[in-house]
């Protein structure tokens, strides 16, 4: 009989330690998981005060249209029918003579993401779009 439970012992042995195996691989796994979530996370990005507040332009097609930045989003308006707000997900800035080149990087998540190029000139204190230059949006006043 001693060497049934001996036998029964050592058959024990090695599927326990199979389960160790196996749940420590998942808990590494896990472990990974939340730190790859802690490091990969995108900083919070605040927008600059030159840019906060609501852009409008006469520019014909646009009329109705507004352009919003908040401290951590953008926000479109195109008439009453189409508004869309998304999370800001990256800021970036670069001097280009009297104006600012600001790219922006938008979406909720990040295969969503699209960027927005425009310059801000400080002078003017006006908006134009990389690629639409003909477009001057101006930020509008609150009447209090």
């Amino acid at each position: 009989m001693r060497q049934g439970a001996t036998a029964a012992a050592m058959s024990a042995e090695p599927r326990w330690t199979t389960s160790t195996k196996i749940l420590l691989t998942v808990a590494g796994v896990m472990l990974v998981g939340l730190i790859y979530s802690i490091v990969a996370r995108d900083p919070d990005v605040s927008c600059p005060n030159e840019l906060i507040g609501t852009w409008v332009t006469s520019a014909k097609g646009y009329e109705e249209g507004m352009l919003v930045f908040t401290k951590t989003g953008v926000a479109f308006n195109v008439g009453t029918d189409h508004k869309d707000t998304q999370t800001v997900r990256r800021l970036e800035a670069a001097p280009d003579g009297p104006r600012i080149l600001y790219s922006v990087v938008y979406g909720d998540v990040r295969r969503d993401e699209q960027t927005l190029s425009f310059y801000y000139h400080t002078k003017d204190q006006t908006i134009t779009f990389k690629n639409q230059a003909h477009l001057v949006w101006t930020r509008k006043t609150v009447q209090s």
